[in-house]
């Protein structure tokens, strides 16, 4: 078991409802509380794909500006890094103990989060 708190941020108040709607139609979601443009969530789900998976979701909502985790519980946390060490799914940055930070190159960009 997996459980997560989560603050979710809005992009604008009037949007607030809408997204209040499709937290609570997530069946491993939990509205704890909301003020502002601020939603506090909790997560709880079996393994770690399955809250990747949902932190994803709650990020793609319309109105949503972005998802921050507060706090994670992975109950087989060495069980889900196994699994997803051998599914190829993470990147060599986060699974390579040899990698020099001085070496990692971002090329992302994050100007869509940013209004």
């Amino acid at each position: 078991m997996n459980i997560s708190s989560v603050i979710v941020h809005i992009k604008d108040e009037n949007l607030m409802d809408g997204v209040l709607n499709s937290l609570h139609k997530m069946s491993e979601c939990e509205v704890v509380t909301h003020e502002d443009k601020k939603i506090v969530a909790l997560i709880s789900v079996e393994n770690f794909e399955d809250e990747l998976e949902t932190f994803k979701a709650m990020e793609r909502i319309n109105g949503v500006a972005g998802v921050a985790m507060v706090y994670s519980y992975q109950e087989d946390l060495e069980g889900d890094l196994k699994r997803l060490k051998s599914s190829g799914k993470l990147s060599e940055v986060l699974t390579n103990e040899d990698m020099n930070a001085k070496d990692i190159i971002y090329s992302g960009s994050i100007h869509h989060k940013v209004k």
